[in-house]
């Protein structure tokens, strides 16, 4: 034991150790009084720190943001220049180039090395009106290239319009140094710089190239035939005989697995009501042990004897149940099953096992063996022992009852958890409301 509290010891020492070295060697502050700030475009940081100076007595908590590095007007036109000047390594995915897009583009809304957010829109350069609002948005805000209607041999060429913005350090003026928080709100936005890019027609499989091919020969037929009553859907195509079916329906082939799901939830909820009905049946036998050994020590001391007492006791609950004055419980039962087998004649001692084995609950397999032993040497001892016993029986019941009242607050936590949901949402829905 020893030993293991010295090595204890050395562990904490060792770990204490540890951690004072490496949070030396993580110093915040540098040189006595330098912060390093964060990189460009980060957020604010807060570190808490202590004050020497200020008190004579110690040292005082203090807390400092520290924002993140900023460019200079001047830096931040450098850093968009050289964002242009790279931009097709940027944007451009797969083997592709501006000069031919095919596919979608990756247009990036913000470059955390730089510190940089991107705004990205695009126009299409066209005489045609009808082909510009055709084409407008040809090119999403994300990237999506949405070139399946451009007819073959036609190039759509256009150009994307960046804006890019970050935050500076402003020239300062007299109002801004009075206000800090608007002056640390600047953001600088660079001049709109135009991206050229030719769109050319999607890149089809011979698959997708025959299915483009059906679309539109059967909205030619739907065209053509509009003042039939039918639509004749054509059965050939570039040599391919064409048939149609309707799609099949498989809704069908969820039932089975439905109902197996519903047979193991009856099975397992008859488990589960089982379960329930043993742990109520087991609650109710605890409850009524103790009524049961009082009545057993009262008999007994008024000179009934044990078979005597049980039938006594079971008769009495007889009568109360048929005049609706006592619910026929599980222990009601149990002894109206002690009756019938001294009825039968069967051996005291084997009606007692029979009944502990059934109940088959701790008090109850002591009461039988306590009845045994003083059946075998004599009842000369049986009251006294009766009445500790009841005694424990009564704080058994104490224990039960407070059980169980634990277990019906625990389930009057849910309806108290919904009805404070409904009271919060009467509250913030007409806030909420009222605010719009």
């Amino acid at each position: 034991m020893l030993k293991e509290q010295i090595l204890c010891i050395a562990v904490s020492l060792i770990l204490s150790a540890l951690v004072f070295f490496s949070s030396a060697g993580s110093s915040i502050v540098t040189d006595g009084s330098s912060i390093k700030r964060s990189s460009y475009g980060s957020s604010n940081r807060t570190f808490s720190l202590e004050v020497s100076g200020l008190s004579k007595e110690n040292d005082i908590p203090l807390d400092i943001t520290v924002s993140p590095r900023r460019y200079t007007k001047d830096e931040a036109d450098e850093v968009f220049k050289n964002i242009v000047e790279n931009i097709e390594g940027i944007i451009i995915k797969d083997d592709q180039s501006l000069a031919c897009v095919s596919k979608d583009l990756n247009l990036v809304t913000r470059l955390k090395d730089y510190g940089v957010e991107l705004s990205w829109d695009f126009y299409p350069e066209t005489g045609d009106p009808s082909d510009y609002r055709k084409y407008r948005h040809l090119i999403d805000d994300d990237g999506k290239v949405k070139n399946e209607d451009i007819p073959d041999g036609t190039v759509v060429t256009g150009y994307l319009s960046l804006v890019m913005s970050t935050y500076i350090v402003p020239e300062k003026t007299d109002s801004e140094q009075q206000n800090q928080k608007d002056y640390l709100k600047v953001k600088y936005h660079s001049e709109p710089y135009k991206i050229y890019v030719n769109v050319v027609p999607k890149e089809l499989s011979e698959y997708e190239l025959l299915l483009k091919a059906l679309n539109e020969k059967i909205s030619e037929a739907n065209i053509s035939g509009i003042g039939s009553d039918t639509l004749i859907l054509p059965t050939e195509l570039n040599g391919l005989n064409l048939s149609y079916h309707e799609a099949q329906d498989n809704t069908y082939l969820i039932f089975p697995f439905l109902g197996l799901i519903a047979a193991a939830a009856l099975y397992l909820r008859q488990g589960s009501i089982e379960k329930e009905e043993k742990k109520k049946r087991e609650s109710l036998l605890m409850l009524d042990y103790s009524d049961l050994v009082s009545k057993l020590m009262v008999y007994t001391g008024a000179g009934l004897t044990i078979k005597n007492s049980f039938l006594t006791i079971s008769e009495n609950y007889d009568r109360l149940i048929k005049r609706n004055l006592r619910p026929d419980r599980p222990l009601c039962k149990e002894l109206r099953t002690l009756c019938y087998q001294f009825q039968r004649n069967m051996p005291e001692s084997e009606v007692y096992i029979d009944f502990g084995k059934r109940i088959n609950l701790k008090p109850y397999t002591k009461l039988v063996s306590l009845i045994e032993q003083n059946r075998k040497n004599g009842t000369k001892n049986l009251r006294s022992m009766l009445e500790l016993e009841m005694n424990d029986a009564f704080e058994q019941r104490k224990t039960t009852a407070k059980r169980l009242g634990e277990e019906a607050g625990t389930k009057l936590l849910l309806p108290l958890f919904l009805m404070l949901a409904i009271v919060m949402v009467i509250i913030i829905v007409p806030a909420l409301t009222a605010i719009q």
